[in-house]
């Protein structure tokens, strides 16, 4: 029975961790110390943004830049000198090929070689044409 009353009695001197009865907590932070405590989370979480975005970056440069070198890919040999729109949907395009040049036309449903360009015919061609401008 003594063991019962022991119990009791500490049971009563026992508060609450979530009870708020207005009484002063010594360990508990003033209202002012919480304002200096958000600013420095907020530093923090924008420092982490910070970092995050550094890092995407860095990624993005290193995919870009320094992968290409290591794989050792084979550079595109199709590339696209000019495109002229003469229409809705329709296009002739300059592409080359290695060294040579095709002129072909697009349209929606059909795309069509017009000519082989060879270095007779670009010495015909203005220089302020050839160099896309």
């Amino acid at each position: 029975m003594l063991a019962n009353s022991s119990r009791s009695g500490t049971a009563r001197n026992t508060k609450s961790l979530f009870d708020n009865s207005g009484s002063f907590d010594a360990n508990r932070p003033a209202a002012s110390n919480t304002n200096s405590g958000s600013h420095e989370l907020f530093f923090k979480t924008m420092l982490m943004v910070l970092l995050v975005v550094a890092l995407g970056v860095a990624t993005m440069y290193i995919s870009k830049r320094i992968l290409p070198k290591f794989t050792h890919l084979p550079a595109k040999r199709i590339q696209v000198v000019e495109t002229v729109h003469i229409g809705p949907r329709k296009a002739v395009h300059l592409l080359k090929v290695g060294s040579q040049l095709i002129l072909i036309g697009s349209t929606n449903e059909n795309i069509t070689k017009l000519s082989d360009i060879t270095e007779a015919s670009k010495a015909d061609i203005p220089a302020t044409q050839t160099d896309g401008s």
